[in-house]
């Protein structure tokens, strides 16, 4: 990635650059662009970007005007859905609103026109809003092509703009008009050997970027959030000229950033007030004779008795009382319910900004707000430090939560007013299966087994079968393991923190007989079935996210006057810095056989450059796991 950082301040009015004048009409298209059939450089894709256009200027009010055009090329019956366009705003408070959309598709047989009466608005939160409408006549090489413009009541609202999307895209522009006495920080975010044309204009008070012929972004296993990898550029107002002609900065630390939110009536002011009728809690906190104690009680009575409505956000806009009295809120709201409780025991705690992983990284050289999707709770008591997030229902007071792994977070705190690094040092992915299982003359393992699963196991696997034990089963063992089926599946602990998850099930894997002889596969729930690396270029970084301990120990019993005629070699398996440790042993006694398997992961993040290594070692792991035992089967 390469990341550019440019401090600018212009004074000057609005004029579009030369640039501009280059791009073709609206409605307007190239037999090009009529006959492509595919992209030349993203050649499995149902849709292109042919076009994404954007000019934000300012009005006599200095309110922020940005028209924007699209134009995509349809390729095949899987990208007519790109035709349901969706326009998110930010609309608290009469922020953002849209006026003046244009759409059409064009086909062979001329142009169909968007219906303006099928525009609507739709609430998303008390935030945001989307804007939808479906273009007419979309089918498989159809030219689709909307604009319109956006206005805001400040240049606070200035988003980002993203060059690349899941579907490729040949052209993406954007010119900026600086506000007068106003200054932005930027930085662009981009692989190496993607170009991209930067313009400055000073003379006129302007910044173009553009790039062209950028591939999509698709899903890869263990990736991070799919926009830290996004070619972009990213804006933050950083200060301004005040009337006396000095500059005044806005947030160009991540100490300043703190500082204003710890005051903010929406985030740390909203903990100034005690919340009423707390008897309940009062009673649960007066059984506890430790801050950790208490800080437990209300930790789970928070989770357990109040309800998240889908929504994340940092603020709580109408304060917390509501919240409290409603019993739902979004999840910065029910988290700083929760903090206000702690501080009204006594308990050390402040609210904690997070960029969950799926959300999006956090570069600890730039404070942007704008790079935090939830406030969570930080916590001190008896010595030990706590992140909590009380919308994540299984995870126990004490761990983590696995979203916020290996991500950075700021302590809005007096006392810890920076940003901080967020790892798993004790906590780990951590399962224990114990195997047995009898292997019968005509090729049939049938067996038993019995897993308890600690720390983020637990909590992952809890949360999955609450959602769907069939689901579970099927994810985890029948779609895991070749040829695998479940006859009987059953688990205990499920609400208990303190003890392990633990699942009981009976199987049945049918062994293929090649003249008397079958191939044992003993791979049986190590989380290993199947190489999750096997693409041989990797756009994102690998993110396990926490480290992993799986140990699976079995008794397989032959069938009466069997032979075994191969086994592999006991071995152990590691990286050179030894922090992905994988060993077999296997021994038989009497008609049965006994194996030990013992996976250990200590690496957590593998940067996209590192990846062919990581790849290859993988498959070494999932081949030494599938060397079969070879048996020559009794009659």
């Amino acid at each position: 990635m390469k990341k550019i950082i440019l401090l600018f301040i212009l004074y000057c009015i609005s004029e579009k650059i030369n640039s501009q004048s280059a791009l073709p009409e609206f409605g307007v298209y190239s037999n090009v662009e009529m006959d492509m059939k595919e992209c030349s450089f993203d050649k499995d894709a149902d849709a292109i970007v042919l076009l994404d256009e954007a000019f934000s200027n300012y009005d006599d009010g200095y309110q922020l005007i940005t028209t924007r055009r699209i134009r995509i090329k349809i390729l095949n019956e899987r990208g007519i859905d790109r035709g349901n366009i969706t326009i998110p705003i930010y609309s608290k408070d009469g922020f953002e609103y849209i006026r003046n959309i244009e759409g059409l598709t064009y086909n062979d047989n001329g142009a169909s026109y968007l219906n303006k009466k099928s525009i609507y608005t739709e609430n998303v939160d008390k935030r945001f809003s989307n804007v939808k409408f479906a273009l007419p006549n979309v089918k498989s090489g159809s030219i689709i092509e909307y604009k319109y413009e956006s206005v805001m009541k400040h240049y606070g609202g200035l988003d980002h703009w993203v060059f690349q999307s899941d579907i490729p895209t040949m052209r993406s522009c954007y010119l900026l008009q600086i506000i007068p006495n106003a200054e932005f920080s930027y930085v662009v975010t981009k692989k190496k050997n993607y170009p991209i044309i930067i313009t400055p204009k000073k003379e006129v008070g302007q910044i173009y970027f553009e790039m062209n012929n950028i591939p999509s972004l698709q899903f890869e296993p263990y990736m991070d959030a799919p926009k830290d990898y996004l070619q972009k550029v990213e804006f933050q107002f950083s200060g301004y000229i005040n009337v006396f002609g000095s500059r005044q900065s806005v947030n160009e630390t991540w100490k300043a950033l703190a500082y204003t939110l710890a005051t903010d009536k929406e985030v740390g002011g909203t903990l100034k007030k005690d919340l009423p009728k707390i008897d309940e809690i009062k009673l649960l906190v007066s059984k506890e004779t430790t801050n950790t104690g208490k800080l437990i009680a209300i930790y789970n009575y928070v989770r357990n008795h109040l309800t998240w409505n889908g929504y994340y956000g940092i603020h709580a806009a109408d304060g917390i009382k509501k919240i409290w009295e409603s019993r739902t809120g979004s999840a910065g709201e029910i988290n700083l319910v929760l903090i206000s409780l702690l501080q009204t025991f006594g308990i050390e705690a402040s609210p904690l900004l997070i960029a969950e992983r799926d959300f999006g990284k956090i570069d600890p050289a730039f404070p942007f707000i704008d790079r935090f999707n939830k406030t969570a709770a930080y916590a001190v008591a008896d010595g030990k430090t706590f992140i909590m997030d009380a919308t994540q229902k299984y995870c126990p007071p004490g761990l983590t939560p696995y979203p916020v792994l290996n991500t950075y977070a700021l302590v809005v705190d007096k006392k810890t007013m920076n940003i901080m690094q967020i790892k798993s040092d004790k906590e780990a992915y951590k399962t224990l299966a114990i195997v047995q299982a009898v292997l019968d003359k005509n090729g049939l393992v049938k067996g038993s087994s019995f897993i308890s699963a600690f720390d983020y196991a637990k909590e992952l696997q809890t949360e999955q079968i609450r959602e769907s034990q069939k689901n579970f089963v099927k994810k985890y063992f029948e779609d895991a393991y070749e040829g695998l089926s479940v006859d009987s599946f059953s688990y205990d602990n499920l609400n208990s923190d303190t003890d392990p998850l633990t699942i009981n099930l009976s199987f049945n894997r049918q062994l293929s007989d090649n003249g008397g002889f079958v191939l044992l596969n003993y791979n049986f729930f190590t989380g290993l079935g199947k190489n999750p690396f096997k693409k041989d270029e990797r756009f994102t970084n690998v993110n396990f996210g926490y480290p992993y301990q799986v140990s699976v120990d079995e008794t397989i019993e032959l069938p009466a006057n069997s032979k075994v005629e191969e086994w592999p070699s006991n071995k152990k398996l590691t990286t050179p810095g030894e922090n992905i440790f994988l060993s077999r042993d296997i021994k038989q006694s009497g008609n049965s056989i006994h194996i030990r398997l013992d996976f250990i992961q200590t690496l957590t993040l593998v940067p996209a450059d590192s990846y062919p290594d990581l790849k290859s070692f993988y498959k070494q792991m999932i081949d030494m796991l599938n060397e079969p035992i070879i048996i020559k089967l009794g009659k």
